[in-house]
């Protein structure tokens, strides 16, 4: 009886941790991918569908390094780490 006890005691302990855990990993929800965001399929990401994506004016004003108003694939994956730094749990805006 014992072993079984233990297990028990175990699993129980695994399911308050991920109850606590997955919260916490769900705020942080990476960005979609470059592809996905790109509703319209014009190669370039809009302030629309970055925000449609859950990214915000700020993330996408930092990525946009020509600031011609559009994301490429380099300026996107500059925003979304912008966007990461952002929000609570990510390194701050100086590191």
């Amino acid at each position: 009886m014992k072993p079984v006890s233990h297990h028990l005691r175990n699993l129980v302990l695994l399911c308050a941790l991920g109850a606590f855990a997955a919260p916490a990993a769900l705020a942080r929800s990476p960005m979609a991918d470059f592809k996905t965001t790109d509703a319209n399929g014009d190669g370039r990401i809009s302030l629309e569908e970055f925000q449609a994506a859950g990214g915000s004016e700020a993330s996408f004003a930092a990525g946009d390094a020509n600031q011609d108003k559009e994301l490429s694939r380099d300026e996107f994956a500059r925003a979304a780490a912008s966007r990461d730094r952002m929000q609570p749990g990510g390194t701050t805006q100086g590191e």
